[in-house]
């Protein structure tokens, strides 16, 4: 047996052997310390995230299992991590999410606003962008960019089928006979080379023009993904941590209202820059001669655009009371969350008597329109009835269980709580302050450089692995290491937590990317290109609105607010 075919039947069985072999080479480090076996667990669980040899959802079940047999955690105490009021904040907006697509609510909302943006190609890139991230800031990336991606195809398809359809009904050249009676072609040499020169142009510029909007939309999901606390599993993650290493009340420094403060700007900017960047890179400077070729069929391309967008939008029909029904809830909830401690005046929770507000937090807002959602009925109860002996007639819910059972993303669910179990773990074991006094020399760096210098990290290391896991493996430990280092926890952690979503520079570093991807028409190195520049420059926002608005929002200068986190413990 040669050597290749060795290594063919070991990629065969690649995850069998990394599932084996990892826990064999990293034994040595079971039994010698707490500290020793949790750092075991966690190598462990970073490599299957990262190599996925099982599941992700599956790895995320691994605390129960080993933090209990090494002696680190009670299996109770363990468990309690998946049940925790932030992993319910998570599962309201699952629950939301999953109404709104049940509905159909977010194709309508896509379309009329595509139909509101003009049909030239720089504002169709920015209308596919500016919903996608709309969207994908209350449901999935995934579901978002799953969506998205076959408007965005069927629009290209509407915007290059004027010039196939032109060039294949071009005349032939017309000819000439001399006195000798040999015909040539006098006329229409010159301008036959002019279009087959223009042609190649075109078919480069639909190229770029189709690769530019598959990632306007995955990259937009990620960027849109931040902006809200419940937009991906990873913001979540921050609160858990400050929770685990702090103390209760520490995740009180990060609610619904505070994130989306700081983060919108920062999402609205780099969608902005992305948008330039995209421009720039696939349909700018490079194809002047193509873009003159697109203005030349303007109005025809235009109203083929609009057309194909307002038929699409026409078939879903008129708006049905479920749907406005569904957006009512969605309105509401996103009400409560902002108006519950919007810090500058006092929130609904001051209505309840004295003790309780403190006992409110944004997952009780999110069970409540939840609840609703079971039983609202679809249909308007004071509709005349249509059953010919008059007697009304039972409408069902606006969401069914069966539909939650089929729909909800209970892998995520999972990756939230194993996020706080192993920074829980983390925490009690010591392993937080063994790697925090480690490193401790990179208290030196100054916090704003120390925050850029993670966010470089992260940015990159999520290329390779999920945000969730990223973010769930370094959280605790920044967190630590800064309070170690007498930085405010939040100044690192933000932009920890922000940059585990800059994933934007291979397939498999985020669903979003591998949607678009499989759609064919990228290229990896399409990907590498596009995504390490966009990498730097969403870093450069991130850190330059951390060192103006987020030490506005969240008080990172002030020292005593530091000793408030600590003295938890």
């Amino acid at each position: 047996m040669n050597f290749r075919k060795i290594l063919s039947i070991a990629w065969i069985y690649r995850n069998s052997l990394i599932i084996v072999i990892t826990p064999l080479l990293l034994l040595p480090l079971v039994g010698k310390s707490e500290v020793a076996s949790c750092a075991f667990s966690l190598c462990i669980m970073a490599v299957y995230w990262t190599t996925e040899a099982c599941p992700l959802a599956v790895t995320s079940l691994l605390p129960i299992i080993l933090f209990p047999m090494l002696g680190i955690i009670s299996a109770d105490n363990i468990s309690m991590m998946y049940t925790r009021q932030i992993n319910f904040l998570f599962v309201g907006g699952l629950i939301m999410a999953v109404a709104i697509q049940e509905w159909n609510l977010h194709r309508r909302i896509a379309l009329k606003v595509l139909m509101l943006i003009g049909s030239r190609p720089c504002w169709i890139l920015l209308g596919l962008m500016v919903v996608t991230a709309m969207l994908s800031m209350w449901i999935s990336n995934t579901a978002t960019t799953a969506m998205m991606v076959p408007i965005a195809s069927a629009v290209y398809d509407q915007m290059i089928k004027d010039d196939r359809d032109r060039n294949s009904g071009e005349a032939l050249p017309s000819n000439r006979t001399n006195e000798d009676g040999v015909t040539v072609n006098v006329t229409n040499i010159p301008s036959t080379v002019r279009t087959l020169n223009d042609d190649k142009r075109k078919k480069s510029g639909d190229k770029n023009l189709r690769k530019a909007m598959l990632l306007c939309i995955a990259y937009s999901a990620n960027i849109g993904g931040f902006a809200t606390l419940i937009g991906t599993p990873a913001n979540l993650l921050l609160p858990g941590a400050l929770i685990s290493v702090f103390g209760e009340g520490a995740a009180e420094q990060v609610d619904f209202v505070s994130w989306m403060g700081f983060s919108l700007p920062i999402s609205v900017t780099c969608l902005f820059f992305t948008w330039i960047w995209l421009q720039f890179r696939f349909i700018g400077i490079r194809l002047r001669h193509c873009r003159q070729l697109w203005q030349k069929g303007d109005k025809q391309k235009d109203n083929r655009v609009k057309a194909y967008i307002f038929n699409s939008y026409r078939q879903l029909g008129p708006i049905s009371f479920g749907e406005m029904a569904v957006f009512a809830h969605f309105v509401i909830l996103a009400i409560l969350w902002l108006t519950r401690d919007p810090k500058f005046i006092s929130g609904w929770k001051d209505l309840f008597p004295q003790g309780r507000p403190s006992l409110i937090k944004d997952s009780t807002s999110a069970m409540l329109i939840c609840f609703s959602l079971f039983v609202f009925p679809s249909k308007n109860p004071f509709r005349k009835s249509e059953d010919p002996s008059g007697l009304p007639v039972a409408s069902p819910p606006l969401l069914g269980w069966k539909t939650l059972e089929k729909n909800f993303a209970w892998d995520v669910f999972f990756l939230l709580g194993a996020g706080f179990a192993l920074a829980r773990a983390c925490e009690d074991s010591g392993l937080s302050d063994s790697v925090g006094d480690a490193i401790s020399g990179l208290g030196d760096i100054s916090p704003a450089g120390f925050a850029l210098i993670i966010s470089i990290i992260l940015s990159l290391l999520t290329e390779f692995t999920s945000n969730v896991s990223t973010a769930s493996i370094f959280l605790p430990i920044l967190c630590r290491l800064a309070s170690h280092s007498g930085i405010h926890p939040l100044y690192i952690a933000i932009p920890a937590t922000i940059s585990c979503s800059f994933a934007f520079s291979l397939p498999v570093a985020t669903p979003p990317n591998a949607i678009a991807f499989s759609y064919g028409g990228l290229k990896v190195k399409d990907l590498i290109s596009t995504g390490l520049v966009l990498n730097f420059i969403c870093v450069l926002i991130l850190n330059g609105f951390l060192n103006t608005t987020g030490v506005a929002i969240f008080n990172l200068n002030d020292v005593s607010s530091l000793s408030n986190l600590t003295n938890q413990l």
